[in-house]
């Protein structure tokens, strides 16, 4: 397995570099293509690392250590994937200077001279932020530091390496193939997106591993604490809240809620109004790549339908803590799947919160979405033509049909083992 990992190992490190080299907004096919073979070595080198398990240690080091040689070409580097960063530097500078980031409009006049080159680059500056408090906390702490793109591209890498670290003892706490953690380590949607493009989301990825794990340690406080921690970055994982039935105290919820209250205050206080931002503009307006959300909006219009995903998304946790467990992070996966499912935007960095729960052949449909999602990238071609922030016909077959054909293949697989045991 070895002789065949470490090539593709070098193969990604190439195509990241390569990556690193190319403007999405001018060279759009370039990168779609790039995106396309690091995803077809990615996958050739996730078949491997669950299939043939190595034992040599040292070797699996070096594979980690690849993983890190991944990301080092696209850290210093402009993003131009995305352009979110800019406005968490600009949350987190404003901060610091006394302001609240849910009632200041970047481009209110009077806010001016608090721009700087950076911020001036970020996009919607007619809205507020649209991230939750604990978001927020963290762009302060790290703008604290210096409200530049790259250091808080570097705090994001620490996330994301720390993602790895705690997988890394998942996998050894339950005996699996420590191998295993390279599909999470070799993922180019979490390279591109995290070292790449900056995403503010592998801060909630970081917060909902650790609670997936401190839960599968039994330090139950922890695990609450740190699934209220990754909802206060993102809201996606509430829907994950009915994992938790039974598995922990009714005082580590109080708690962990407690925390949640304390984080958000400070936000509120003075203002009279909840700390959300321009959350409910975007739920109203935004739409982008969300297929099925589109169906449904289309024969039923209304503004409840925008907690579709929410609720979906428990009742499929609901569902899956009655279930018997084959792999501790199936569970996990599949409410977030359904959820980001039935969004109404589906952008790639939208999956990142998958990655850390696939690696088991019932959730090969989720891994394939992570390398199919990444032709959404073909949305700045259209843009620049003129045609709009919306994506041909054929990448959204391409995107969902390679998902659907990946499910397809799951079932026939699991009814051919089943007919071969009886």
């Amino acid at each position: 397995m070895l002789s065949k990992l470490i090539p593709i190992g070098v193969a990604l490190t190439v195509t990241m570099a390569v990556l690193s080299r190319f403007d999405v907004r001018q060279d759009t096919e370039i990168v779609v293509v790039v995106c396309g073979v690091a995803s077809a070595l990615y996958l050739a080198a996730a078949w491997l690392a669950s299939s043939r398990p190595d034992t040599d240690r040292r070797a699996l080091w070096l594979c980690l250590a690849l993983a890190l040689c991944m990301r080092a070409p696209l850290v210093p580097v402009e993003p131009t994937l995305s352009d979110d960063i800019y406005r968490y530097v600009w949350d987190g500078r404003i901060q610091g200077l006394g302001l609240n980031p849910y009632t200041a409009i970047p481009a209110d006049p009077a806010l001016a001279p608090l721009h700087t080159e950076v911020t001036r680059k970020m996009n919607h500056p007619a809205l507020p932020t649209i991230y939750p408090p604990v978001a927020e906390w963290i762009f302060r702490g790290i703008a604290a530091v210096q409200p530049s793109v790259l250091v808080f591209k570097l705090a994001f890498v620490a996330f994301d390496i720390l993602v790895i670290v705690l997988l890394r003892h998942w996998l050894t706490l339950t005996g699996k193939s420590p191998w295993l953690v390279l599909i999470y380590a070799w993922n180019p949607l979490v390279i591109l997106e995290v070292a790449g493009s900056g995403h503010l989301d592998i801060i909630g990825v970081f917060f909902v591993t650790l609670s997936f794990v401190a839960l599968a340690r039994r330090a139950t406080l922890v695990a609450a604490v740190a699934l209220v921690a990754a909802i206060g970055v993102k809201f996606l994982p509430l829907v994950l809240v009915p994992l938790f039935w039974r598995k922990i105290r009714i005082r580590d919820a109080a708690i962990a809620c407690v925390c949640g209250l304390a984080v958000a205050a400070p936000f509120a206080l003075g203002e009279g109004s909840l700390p959300i931002g321009s959350l409910p503009t975007y739920l109203a307006k935004w739409r982008f790549n969300g297929l099925l959300y589109g169906v449904v909006e289309s024969v039923w219009r209304t503004r409840w339908l925008a907690g579709m995903p929410v609720l979906a998304g428990l009742a499929v946790a609901w569902w899956q803590r009655r279930r018997p467990e084959r792999d501790g992070r199936a569970p996990w996966a599949w409410p977030l799947f359904v959820a980001a499912l039935l969004a109404p935007t589906i952008y790639p960095w939208y999956l990142l919160w998958l990655v850390p729960f696939v690696g088991a052949l019932e959730t090969l449909p989720l891994l394939v979405w992570t390398q199919s999602s990444l032709v959404t990238y073909y949305v700045w071609r259209m843009s620049a033509s003129g045609a709009g922030w919306r994506l041909p016909w054929w990448a959204t077959c391409v995107e969902f049909g390679t998902v659907t054909a990946a499910a397809l293949w799951v079932i026939h697989r699991s009814r051919r083992r089943q007919t071969e045991v009886h």
